[in-house]
């Protein structure tokens, strides 16, 4: 009968740390089961609790959500506009 370590996501060794906060959570995982022998799906839970705890810990800059929405706002916008003169070119008024 094979024994694991148990691991809690707050001890995790610092590689593994560095690259969840990276977002390379298959690596991290990878790198968890080389250092402590744990098995595929304990190691991704450990993995995926620790992103989530760095996620609430760390937030996205908002700043660069709203750029991003508003690009896509402009490329709706464009596509109306677009579509709007193709009507007007084709079906007159």
């Amino acid at each position: 009968m094979k024994t694991e370590t148990i691991i809690a996501d707050r001890d995790l060794p610092a590689d593994v740390a560095a690259a969840i906060a990276e977002g390379r959570k298959i690596v991290a995982i990878k790198l968890l089961r080389e250092a402590t022998g744990l098995g595929l799906a304990n190691a991704k839970v450990v993995v995926d609790r620790a992103a989530a705890r760095y996620e609430l810990a760390n937030p996205r800059n908002p700043r660069l959500t709203e750029e991003s929405n508003a690009a896509r706002l402009l490329g709706v916008l464009a596509l109306l506009l677009i579509a709007f003169v193709a009507y007007r070119t084709f079906f007159g008024a």
